[in-house]
């Protein structure tokens, strides 16, 4: 009984590791696209808002004219250099549809006390990269706070169009850093980080391999040829 609870145990381990390390080339081949997209958009011209097709491809480069609205958004929980701030999203309107654009971080300063945001006033011109909303960890029960200015904890365009009651596009701007009207940027590097996970994956397939080892000397020893 001992030695089949000791065979389970291990078994479950080995399974463990190899998950993990599958899991682990499924996270690297993710990053691989994200740096293929991210390289091959990056190097191609501008393209105008309202001429994108349904659905482009994250990291399309555009550009659009229009008015910046408010209220704007503070997307939480955000860390840069080490301190803890917010992401500011500012509702854009071209013509009569929306599209929300990351207009970069800014400190929190304390949770009594919001940054001081400006909202320009008059049309402008604004150029920078399509991402789409990822989930974030949410730190408390709401995604939304009741009030203005509103603190978001991820972007949901549905409840983002429902606040502005206005038609948003399914993704979001990431403001070119050096627009007149971007705070600090956070800048994205994806060059090899792929290469990561595939270490990461090797650690955990090597540790399913040192399980099937003591497995197979387990077992050996029980037959008594060892």
């Amino acid at each position: 009984m001992k030695n089949i609870l000791k065979n389970l145990i291990l078994f479950l381990i080995i399974l463990t590791c190899a998950y993990l390390g599958f899991w682990q080339l499924d996270r690297a081949d993710q990053k691989l696209s994200i740096q293929t997209d991210y390289q091959n958009q990056l190097s191609k011209d501008y393209l105008d808002l309202k001429k994108v097709q349904k659905n482009p491809l994250r990291y399309t480069k555009i550009m659009a004219e229009g008015t910046f609205l408010e209220p704007y958004f503070l997307l939480d929980n955000i860390v840069h250099n080490k301190k803890a701030g917010y992401l500011v999203m500012s509702p854009f309107l071209v013509e009569d549809k929306v599209i929300i654009v990351n207009r970069g971080w800014v400190d929190n300063y304390s949770r009594q006390k919001f940054p001081n945001i400006s909202t320009p006033q008059n049309t402008v011109k604004i150029k920078g990269y399509i991402k789409y909303p990822m989930k974030l960890l949410e730190l408390s029960d709401a995604n939304i706070t009741e009030d203005e200015p509103y603190v978001i904890q991820n972007l949901d365009i549905k409840e983002i169009s429902s606040i502005l009651n206005k038609e948003v596009y399914p993704f979001y701007l990431n403001l070119e850093y050096d627009s007149d009207y971007a705070y600090a940027p956070i800048f994205e590097k994806y060059e090899n980080k792929h290469l990561t996970h595939y270490m990461y994956a090797g650690q955990w397939f090597l540790f399913a391999l040192i399980g099937i080892i003591f497995l197979v000397i387990l077992n050996r020893k029980k037959n008594g040829k060892i």
